[in-house]
C-alpha cells in the first residue's frame, strides 16, 4: 500500500534539479564570499478516501510567463542568478530603486547595486523588477540562485500575474535562507507555482555535502504549522561535546542534526523531529542556566551567537524550527542590572521588587521569597540565585521587549519556551495565574506576533488543565505544556489504570481549542520514564505510543528515545548523551561535566540504531506515521469504550482519513474485549482497517448514525506490549 506521504517523497525527487556548480562571482564592493540559498517548492497531491492515491497531472503551461522580483535590501550588492528551467525574455524593468541604487542583467544574473558608503550607512533601497520568461516544453522548474555582499540583508520576493493583479509566490529574508559561499543552493519555483495552482512546502534532500530545501510548512488542513511539528528538548550542555572541554556546545547539535532530522524525508534512520528546544543558552552562574545574566548573549561554554545563527541556518535548511527557553520572569541575582538595583538611588532599582522589611509571607509552595540583600529584601518566587523583575515598570517591559525582538529579528528563532510564565506579575500575595499576568500576556502576544505572525510561544503553566486551558483561548499562549497528562500517559503503565487517562486525554482535548496543548512525557525537572518504570523498555515503547498518537504537540526529552535513565537531583537527569559504546559514550574525548548514566554501554544510540526492537526504532517508526498521516496531527478524538482495563483505544480522524489505535497496557495478551462509542466523526457505512503499524488479519467496521458502533473486535488477540495503528478506509456508505 503506497500512503500519501511516499507518493510525495517520489514526486519531490522528481522535481528536485538544483545546479551542483557555482558560477563566477559578481564583482563585489565587500568582503568574503557570498551566501547562496536554496528553496525548493513542490507539490502536494490531492487528498484522496483511498489509501493508495494517484498522482494529479500538472496543468499544461503557457510558453512564457512573466515574474515580478521586488528587491529590499541594505547590502551593496544582491546578484539573483537564473540557472535553468527558463531563459529570460525580456529586459529588467526598474519600477522604484533607491537612491542610487541599480539594476542589469549582465548574462545570467540580475545585478542590483547602490553605493558602498549607503550600505555601510544602513541605507535601505528598494525596487521592483519585471521579467518575461520563456518556459520549455519539458516544464522544468525555474531555478535561481541568490547572493548577496557582506554588508546588511537582502530580502527578495516573487509575485506572479494574475489578471491585473500580483500575487506573492514567494517572500524570502535572508535569514530565512541557508548557504555557505563554496557549495551554492539554488532556489526553484515551479511552473504549477507560476500558475498559482499550488503552495510550497518543505522537500529536503540530503547528498554529497548539499541540502536542498523550500519553505518551512505552515500547516495541514489550516492548523498552525507546529501541529505537524515534533518537538525535541536539548539540554546543550549534555547533548555533544564538539571542541573536548566536556561540556556540549552549539556546534556539536549542529553535528548532531543528522540524527534528529537528515533533511531526506526518504530516509528511516534519522529520528525525524521537526522542531527542536533549547533550554537556556544565555551567560549564567548556574550550570541549568535560568539564571541569566546577559539576555542579549550565549554562554561562551556554548559557544557563540554566529555558532547559533549557524545551527538555525543547518537547522532550518533540514525544516527543523529552533525555539529557545526564555526567563522573562526573573533574573539572576548576579545579573548587572540587579547588582546595581542594590542602590536606592539607581535607576535600576525599580526594576526589581523591593521591601524595607520582610513581609513574611511565603510562597506558591510554600517556599521563602524575600531575601535580604544590601539591608532591604528583594522578591523571587523560586531562590535568593533568582530576582523576580518589576514589570509594573514600562522600563522593564520595554527592555524585555527588545530582548524578544533580538532573537527573532536578528537572530532569526522560530519562537520561546517561556519559563514560570504562570508568575509574571504578583497582585500582593496573589502570585501565580494572576488577571496583571494573563493581561502581559494579551499584550505580549500582541508584540512578538508583530514582527513574526509564525513565531510560537510555549507557556510552562505547571497547574490543572482548566488553569490551563485560561492561556490557550487564542489571545495568549500557542501552546502550553499539559502536565496532567504527562503524568497520566505514565501512571497507568506503573498501576495498570487506565480510567484517569481517558478522562485526562478527553478533558484536555475538550478545554481547549483542537490540538493546541503541548504533549510530553517527562522533561528537565521529572525522572525519566525508564527511571519511572522500573527500566523496562517494553513499558518505555509504550509510553511513547500513547504520547505520539496523542492529540496535541509532542515534544520528547533528549535521551528518552534511547532509554536513558535519571532521577532526582536535576543534575542527573540532565546528564550527558550516550552516543556510543565508545569512552565517555562518544559524548566528549574527556570526563564529561555530570557522570554518564549507568546504563550507557547497553543503551546507546549506537546499539539502537540497527536494532528494530529498540526504543529508538519504536519512536522513529511512530513519528515517521505521525509524519504521513495527518489524523495522528489534526484529527479529532474520540476516546473508546473496550470492555478490558488493559486496552487503549482512540480514534482520529481528519479531513483526509480516518485512524484506529489500539495500545496493549499488560504483559498478556488481550482476547476479551469489545470497541464501542456512541457518536464519532465517521460516517455511516463499512470499513476496511489497513494497518500502518503492526500486523494481523482485521475485519471490517459498521458503523450507524452519528459514527456509532459497538461490539467491534477488529482482531481476535491483541499480542502483550503492543501497538496497532489502523487506517480505516469507507467502503461503502
Amino acid at each position: 500500500m503506497q500512503s500519501r506521504h511516499s507518493f510525495l517523497i517520489q514526486l519531490v525527487l522528481f522535481c528536485m534539479l538544483v545546479s551542483a556548480c557555482k558560477p563566477a562571482l559578481p564583482a563585489a564592493t565587500s568582503t568574503g564570499l557570498p551566501a547562496t540559498a536554496t528553496l525548493t517548492a513542490t507539490s502536494l497531491p490531492e487528498a484522496t478516501d483511498t489509501p493508495s492515491p494517484t498522482p494529479t497531472p500538472e496543468p499544461d503551461l503557457p510558453e512564457s510567463t512573466t515574474l515580478r522580483i521586488r528587491f529590499i535590501t541594505s547590502s551593496d550588492w544582491t546578484a539573483l542568478f537564473l540557472v535553468s528551467g527558463a531563459a529570460w525574455v525580456s529586459e529588467a524593468l526598474v519600477s522604484t530603486a533607491g537612491a542610487g541604487a541599480t539594476a542589469e542583467i549582465l548574462d545570467d544574473q540580475l545585478f542590483i547595486t547602490q553605493p558602498i558608503q549607503n550600505a555601510e550607512a544602513g541605507d535601505t533601497s528598494e525596487m521592483v523588477v519585471d521579467i518575461l520568461f520563456s518556459i520549455p516544453a519539458d516544464q522544468e522548474p525555474v531555478t535561481f540562485r541568490l547572493e548577496r555582499g557582506d554588508i546588511g540583508f537582502s530580502q527578495v520576493e516573487f509575485s506572479r500575474l494574475e489578471g491585473e493583479t500580483w500575487v506573492v509566490i514567494k517572500n524570502v529574508h535572508w535569514d530565512e535562507i541557508t548557504g555557505d559561499g563554496i557549495n551554492p543552493h539554488a532556489l526553484q519555483i515551479t511552473p504549477a507555482e507560476l500558475l498559482g495552482e499550488l503552495a510550497a512546502v518543505v522537500t529536503p534532500t540530503q547528498g554529497s555535502g548539499e541540502i536542498e530545501t523550500g519553505l518551512l510548512p505552515q500547516g495541514t488542513e489550516g492548523f498552525p504549522w507546529w501541529n505537524d511539528t515534533v518537538f525535541y528538548e536539548i539540554f546543550v550542555r549534555s547533548f555533544y561535546d564538539s571542541n573536548g572541554d566536556g561540556i556540549g556546545d552549539l556546534n556539536g547539535i549542529t553535528e548532531k542534526l543528522d540524527y534528529l532530522n537528515d533533511g531526506n524525508p526518504a530516509t528511516t534512520t534519522d529520528l525525524g523531529i521537526t522542531g527542536i528546544w533549547l533550554m537556556p543558552i544565555y551567560p549564567s552562574p548556574s550550570y541549568h542556566g535560568y539564571s541569566v545574566t546577559d539576555f542579549y548573549a550565549v554562554n561562551p561554554e556554548y559557544g557563540t551567537l554566529d555558532d547559533l545563527r549557524e545551527l538555525l541556518d543547518a537547522a532550518h535548511a533540514r525544516g527543523i524550527r529552533v525555539i529557545l527557553d526564555i526567563t522573562l520572569n526573573h533574573t539572576s541575582s548576579q545579573h548587572p542590572w540587579f547588582i546595581e538595583a542594590g542602590n536606592p538611588d539607581s535607576p535600576y532599582h525599580d526594576w526589581y521588587i523591593w521591601s524595607d522589611v520582610d513581609p513574611g509571607y511565603l510562597g506558591y509552595w510554600g517556599e521563602q521569597v524575600w531575601f535580604p540583600y544590601n539591608d532591604l529584601y528583594f522578591y523571587c518566587i523560586f531562590s535568593a540565585n533568582f530576582a523576580d523583575l518589576n514589570y509594573n515598570n514600562p522600563a522593564v517591559l520595554a527592555e524585555m521587549q527588545n530582548v524578544v525582538r533580538f532573537w527573532l529579528e536578528d537572530v532569526g528563532v522560530d519562537g520561546f519556551r517561556l519559563d514560570a510564565a504562570k508568575h509574571m506579575i504578583e497582585e500582593g500575595q496573589n502570585q501565580g495565574n494572576t488577571p496583571s499576568t494573563h493581561a502581559f500576556w494579551e499584550d505580549f502576544r500582541t508584540f512578538y506576533k508583530g514582527i513574526n505572525p509564525q513565531s510560537i510561544t510555549v507557556g510552562e503553566i505547571w497547574d490543572t488543565p482548566e488553569i490551563l486551558a485560561e492561556y490557550l483561548q487564542g489571545d495568549e499562549f500557542d501552546l502550553s505544556f499539559d502536565f496532567y497528562l504527562a503524568y497520566n500517559f505514565i501512571q497507568p503503565l506503573i498501576d495498570g489504570n487506565l480510567a484517569p487517562l481517558n478522562q485526562q486525554i478527553e478533558l484536555s482535548y475538550t478545554l481547549v481549542p483542537a490540538n493546541q496543548f503541548a504533549t510530553f512525557l517527562t522533561n528537565h525537572d521529572q525522572n525519566r520514564v525508564l527511571s519511572q518504570l522500573g527500566g523496562d523498555p517494553q513499558k518505555a515503547m509504550l509510553a511513547a505510543s500513547l504520547l505520539l498518537t496523542a492529540p496535541g504537540v509532542p515534544f520528547l526529552y533528549y535521551g528518552e528515545e534511547i532509554g536513558m535513565l535519571g532521577q532526582k537531583p536535576d543534575e542527573q537527569i540532565r546528564s550527558p548523551m550516550q552516543w556510543s559504546t565508545s569512552p565517555f559514550a562518544g559524548f566528549s574525548t574527556i570526563s564529561p561535566w555530570q557522570p554518564l548514566n549507568p546504563n550507557w554501554i547497553s543503551f546507546n544510540v549506537e546499539r539502537a540504531t540497527d536494532d528494530p526492537a529498540s526504543i529508538l526504532s519504536h519512536y522513529r517508526d511512530l513519528i515517521l506515521l505521525r509524519s504521513q498521516h495527518p489524523a495522528l496531527r489534526v484529527g479529532d478524538l474520540s476516546v473508546l469504550t473496550t470492555g478490558n482495563a488493559a486496552l487503549y483505544a482512540i480514534l482520529r480522524h481528519s479531513q483526509q482519513e480516518s485512524v484506529l489505535v489500539l495500545v496493549n497496557l499488560s504483559a498478556a495478551p488481550v482476547t476479551s474485549y469489545a470497541l464501542g462509542t456512541a457518536q464519532s466523526s465517521l460516517a455511516e457505512g463499512t470499513y476496511t482497517p489497513y494497518p500502518i503499524l503492526g500486523e494481523g488479519e482485521f475485519t471490517s467496521l459498521a458503523t450507524g448514525a452519528n459514527g456509532s458502533f459497538s461490539q467491534y473486535v477488529p482482531l481476535p488477540e491483541i499480542p502483550p506490549y503492543s501497538t496497532f495503528i489502523l487506517q480505516l478506509q469507507l467502503d461503502s456508505p
